[in-house]
């Protein structure tokens, strides 16, 4: 019996002996082996994170020498930090802001309601804070204990809002759909992105790449770490062939043109002028120099403006170098004359009777005005003084479908390879439903189911300069990054080429050449210009049944080595050359900048 007693109490010795040498083995491990896991695991648990997005500054729109057009200025916004970092105290905090008028009246409100949803983080508080906003923030200290947040932030900023506004477009806040799109590439709900114009055509290019910033804040203490996660990307610049001081010759000059008919002009001659287009374009690379369209609006006040301007007369938010849609008139001619000549229906010295009302149907005699000219008129005399029956003959005799292809070839009714949206507009055509020989006699002039626009009007013009070489229009010229490396860059590119070459257009611009020399405004141009006035015809009618008229005009110079193209409209302007006032703005311009 005494040795079974003893086994037990050595048993018992040794078992509790392996436990407690098991505990020292167990608590050893914790203290010292896993030490630093443990440690961490604690530290975790006393500590929250979030993500704060840094904002990148979107990239600048400059004319072609490098003058911003559009940027992004600096701005702060005020965001409280949650909870109050060590030696702060929020109730101090909201005291402060409220002495300062910053927050608002329900700050505590929205504090309650950030607070029952995350248990640390940022409540935003005030956008675009003026600096007088911020030194006083920064006098009461809030920033440096980091109580608030100021953080910086880019906003979209015309430098002279009223240059360009429907080319350059507008930023705004994404649509659901647009968000739906956006998230996929990183972007926030809340950011904004080009919504029209070149703002919304380059956006990729144009929009930076946001950075983030990962705070972790102690619970206890509310002491705060930061760590940057990536750093923001500032967008490419977007460079244009755009000139800025041209742009504002020709608005000027079409503005007061516009003035001027409605100031002086009889009923139906100008006086009803109310809006129009203008555009120059370099002949040599495409690229589109000046852009206007009239009535417009100023960049910097659309957004509080926007429901006045669509519903105001005029539209002013319609873009109409892209979009107007307008019958050429007589500026069409040249486009007749080049398809006769190259089918060899005409020579340059064949000629026309012109009596003043073209005969060939009987039951539809359309009249010529007969300035300058009756009898025999050659193509050049026809171009010259834009005889009617001359181009009524030959359109008759080539068909519509051969002269509006060769019309499209040159620009017209075609699309002009910018990179905007543009309406591609129509010619007359023999399938049209509402065709008959008379419809055939009226697009020859320009009218008819004819609709065009005014940046085609100036790809034509442009084609006319360039003996039947239509190139491609291009409103941006190359994207620099943030080194200043080209990334992207237009290139010259021809979409067509009429047939014929100068054997074909030589006397085409002889004819154009010498109708500049008709008109006082342009005879007297420091630089020799060749135009074609168009008046075409509009639906409404004077008390004495005489339709009101478009001023449509196209032209280029110098003659004999063109360097730029342009092309007007006003409408209800009273006739083309109501429109050369225009066009010698620009020549003006060009002959003082020493560029033709």
């Amino acid at each position: 019996m005494k040795k079974d007693g003893k086994k037990r109490v050595w048993f018992l010795l040794i078992f509790c002996t392996a436990v407690f040498a098991a505990f020292l083995v167990r608590l050893y491990w914790m203290q010292f082996t896993m030490a630093d896991h443990y440690a961490k695991k604690l530290e975790q648990a006393s500590q929250t994170s979030y993500t704060v997005r840094i904002p990148a500054a979107r990239g600048s729109i400059v004319d072609r020498s490098g003058t911003a057009l559009v940027q992004d200025d600096t701005v702060y916004d005020l965001a409280l930090c949650v909870p109050a970092p060590p030696d702060t105290e929020m109730a101090q905090t909201l005291q402060t802001l409220k002495e300062l008028d910053l927050g608002g009246k329900d700050v505590e409100t929205q504090l309650a309601a950030f607070c029952s949803a995350v248990s640390a983080g940022e409540l935003p508080l005030a956008e675009n804070l003026t600096q007088a906003q911020c030194q006083s923030l920064l006098a009461a200290g809030l920033p440096q204990s980091g109580a608030v947040r100021l953080t910086a932030r880019g906003t979209r900023t015309a430098v002279d809002g009223t240059l360009a506004p429907q080319l350059l477009g507008g930023v705004g806040a994404m649509s659901a759909e647009q968000w739906a799109q956006k998230k996929a590439q990183g972007l926030a709900m809340d950011e904004s992105i080009g919504q029209w114009g070149l703002e919304a055509t380059w956006e990729d290019a144009l929009r930076g790449r946001a950075g983030s910033l990962k705070v972790t804040v102690d619970r206890s203490s509310g002491g705060r770490t930061e760590t940057i996660q990536s750093t923001p990307q500032a967008g490419d610049t977007l460079h244009l062939y755009l000139d800025a001081d041209l742009q504002r010759t020709l608005r000027s000059a079409l503005q007061q043109q516009i003035e001027t008919l409605q100031a002086t002009k009889p009923e139906g001659k100008g006086k009803e002028a109310c809006a129009g287009a203008a555009v120059v374009v370099d002949v040599q690379t495409g690229g589109v120099l000046a852009a206007v369209s009239l009535p417009d609006y100023d960049l910097a006040s659309w957004r509080q403006n926007y429901a006045a301007l669509a519903t105001a007369q005029g539209a002013p938010l319609v873009n109409r170098v892209l979009n107007g849609q307008y019958a050429p008139g007589s500026a069409f001619k040249p486009a007749v004359a080049a398809s006769a000549l190259a089918a060899g229906i005409i020579t340059p010295q064949s000629t026309v009777n012109c009596g003043g009302r073209y005969t060939y149907y009987a039951g539809y005699q359309p009249r010529c005005l007969q300035l300058g000219h009756r009898g025999a008129v050659s193509m050049v005399t026809a171009l010259r003084h834009s005889c009617n029956i001359y181009f009524y003959d030959v359109g008759r005799r080539l068909g519509v479908d051969t002269f509006s292809a060769t019309a499209q070839q040159l620009g017209l009714g075609a699309p002009c390879g910018t990179e905007l949206p543009e309406t591609t507009g129509r010619l007359t055509w023999s399938t049209d439903e509402n065709y008959q020989a008379g419809l055939a006699l009226m697009a020859a002039i320009g009218q008819g189911n004819t609709s065009v626009s005014p940046l085609q009007l100036a790809a034509y013009a442009g084609a006319l300069a360039r003996d039947g070489q239509r190139p491609a229009l291009h409103f941006a010229q190359s994207i620099t990054d943030t080194a200043g490396n080209i990334t992207w860059q237009a290139q010259p590119d021809v979409l067509a080429q009429a047939p014929g070459g100068a054997a074909v257009f030589a006397p085409i611009r002889e004819g154009m050449a010498q109708m500049a020399q008709t008109l006082r405004t342009l005879r007297e141009s420091p630089i020799p210009l060749a135009c074609k006035t168009g008046s075409p015809q509009l639906a409404g009618t004077l008390a004495d049944g005489t339709h009101y008229t478009n001023s449509v005009l196209i032209g280029y110079g110098p003659v004999q080595q063109p360097r730029f193209a342009a092309a007007v409209v006003i409408e209800y302007g009273g006739g083309g050359s109501n429109a050369a006032p225009v066009l010698r703005a620009a020549a003006d311009w060009f002959a003082a900048a020493g560029m033709a």
